[in-house]
């Protein structure tokens, strides 16, 4: 008869459970060694069965090995072996197939090997995106690559369409500068572009504009000041002669701008003359009190003894006859629409102790393209006469020596005056290593720089372009990237790239809801080439900061902010 089951006797449990594992109790492990010793069958599982436990039990003691004193076990990593991870949480495989390969020469592999586009970039310099294609930081400034070897020049080029971000990346380039203990003068900012950024960096800025300050291109600023403090002779005296150079070619530069002409060689020498003369004991002018262009008009109308000289002249009639046409053009630098902002003294001089200067240009009305090329004109030579006057301190051991970054934004405004204009900014952009500045220009389109009828201009304004030995191409046209490809090589990959970059998808309806509507595919994204052969260059796209977007320095639309449906656009 059976009994009930709560008159059982329970069995002994076969297992016991040691740090995790499951185990063999004692009694059980003592009789399944008993039964190993049996043959057939029987032992063959009951040893089997030890053999078991026993790999248990080793495990349940490396685990009790590991486990720290607050009760956590401390088990270790899977091991990496050829087959995969052994060990808990891993996993290997039983067979492990062989990658496939191929053999092919470079022209019909020529998408693996070379690479068509570069796979990594330099980290030296300012941050200034995250690559295209692996995600990986881009570094880049022109100053620091130069420093470095990368380049042979520290001249930027930045080219790409209006829209898609080039003055945000010479923004992050300014502030990497900034950061690095560089000066860098903006001279000339016509939207303005950069003085919320100087302003947030506590730098200098400088309004010009019809009521809103005047700049006296015979003033010498820093350079003038220079001269007074050096006391080597030699020092003094080629210090002088660049003072003098600098005041003929601005004063030439806006004649020819006035005229739209060339000057000629001899009203050059007259205006040489001209400013000698009021520099001279008889003239009563110092770099300290520096003349105006109403007083240089005074001394050639007057024909003083000297000045008829110059001008190859017997008598007075002749004399007059004979610079007839420079005097009108001086008479219209000053009393026509030049006058309001070059015939006066300066109301601000640059203060190159603060980190950063802007000039900002944006109240000259944007029809009157003249005197916009004039004012770029003399800005920019008074940013690299400051910059020569602090070389010239460093040389006489009198200041620290300093590097300067100087942006030329914009340069199409001037060279679009005229062929005359080309020759003046070429002099101004071809001293940069001499100066140690670096020099950051900019421009939408190549053709800015080819259109002139002169061969010889076209030549000499695309040398802008291809002097610049870091070229940071922006979305461009199919045409313009086959114009650039007459300069610097770009594949056909990298031709592909760009160009995909200025043709965002056609609008549909979805696009009217804000939460939906993408950023145009192209935007912030640049190639990086640093020399003429084609080997791949840098592509990488820009990422706004938090900080920046906080700042809002990079919204160039503020015009339309106050539009119905703007607020939801800009999200």
């Amino acid at each position: 008869m059976t009994k009930p089951r709560s008159q059982r006797t329970p069995r002994p449990a076969r297992t016991e459970t040691v740090a995790g594992v499951r185990v063999l109790s004692a009694s059980a492990r003592a009789a399944t060694e008993a039964a190993a010793a049996q043959p057939g069958l029987r032992g063959w599982r009951a040893r089997w069965a030890i053999s078991s436990d026993d790999h248990r039990r080793a495990t349940a003691a490396r685990r009790a090995k590991d486990r720290g004193r607050d009760g956590f076990n401390r088990w270790p990593l899977a091991n990496l072996s050829d087959r995969g991870y052994r060990g808990l949480g891993g996993g290997r495989a039983a067979v492990v197939a062989t990658n496939p390969e191929w053999r092919a020469t470079t022209v019909q592999v020529a998408g693996l090997w070379p690479f068509a586009v570069g796979a990594s970039a330099p980290t030296v310099g300012t941050p200034i995106g995250a690559h295209y294609i692996t995600g990986t930081p881009v570094h880049f400034d022109p100053m620091s690559w130069f420093l470095k070897g990368f380049i042979t020049a520290p001249i930027a080029f930045v080219l790409a369409l209006n829209g898609f971000g080039k003055s945000s990346l010479i923004r992050r380039l300014v502030t990497g500068a900034v950061a690095a203990g560089e000066t860098v003068l903006c001279m000339g900012d016509t939207k303005p572009d950069y003085r919320d950024l100087v302003e947030q960096l506590e730098g200098q800025v400088v309004d010009l504009g019809y009521g809103h300050g005047t700049v006296n291109p015979l003033d010498v600023g820093a350079l003038g000041a220079v001269v007074e403090q050096l006391t080597d002779p030699d020092q003094r005296r080629q210090v002088a002669a660049r003072v003098e150079a600098g005041q003929v070619n601005i004063v030439a530069g806006l004649v020819e701008l006035g005229r739209g002409s060339r000057i000629a060689d001899y009203e050059e020498v007259l205006l040489a003359a001209g400013l000698r003369h009021l520099y001279s004991p008889t003239g009563g002018f110092t770099y300290q009190r520096p003349p105006q262009l109403s007083d240089l008009l005074d001394v050639i109308s007057g024909g003083a003894e000297q000045l008829r000289q110059f001008a190859e002249e017997d008598d007075e009639t002749a004399y007059r006859a004979s610079t007839k046409t420079l005097r009108r053009s001086l008479r219209a630098l000053v009393e026509g629409p030049f006058g309001a902002i070059f015939n006066g003294p300066t109301s601000t001089r640059l203060d190159l102790g603060s980190p950063a200067v802007c000039v900002d240009v944006s109240r000259i009305p944007e029809g009157d393209t003249k005197l916009l090329a004039a004012v770029l004109m003399v800005c920019w030579s008074e940013g690299f006469g400051a910059v020569a006057a602090a070389h010239a301190l460093a040389d006489a051991g009198l200041a620290p020596p300093r590097t300067f970054e100087v942006v030329m934004d914009e340069i199409w405004r001037v060279l679009g005056v005229g062929e005359f204009m080309v020759d003046r900014v070429d002099a101004l952009t071809r001293l940069n290593r001499t100066l140690g500045t670096g020099l950051i220009m900019c421009s939408h389109t190549i053709k800015d720089l080819a259109a002139f009828d002169s061969a010889a201009a076209q030549a000499k304004a695309l040398g802008f372009f291809e002097r610049a030995r870091a070229k940071l191409i922006g979305p461009v046209g199919p045409e313009e990237i086959n114009r650039i490809r007459n300069a610097v090589g770009i594949t056909d990959t990298e031709k592909l790239l760009i160009t995909s970059w200025a043709a965002p998808r056609p609008p549909s309806d979805d696009d009217l809801d804000p939460a939906q509507r993408e950023t145009p595919p192209g935007t912030g994204c640049f190639l990086l080439k640093t020399g003429e052969a084609n080997e791949p260059g840098i592509p990488f796209r820009m990422v706004f900061t938090p900080t920046e977007r906080a700042a809002d320095l990079h919204n160039t639309n503020r015009r339309f902010d106050n539009l119905p449906g703007a607020e939801e656009a800009s999200r």
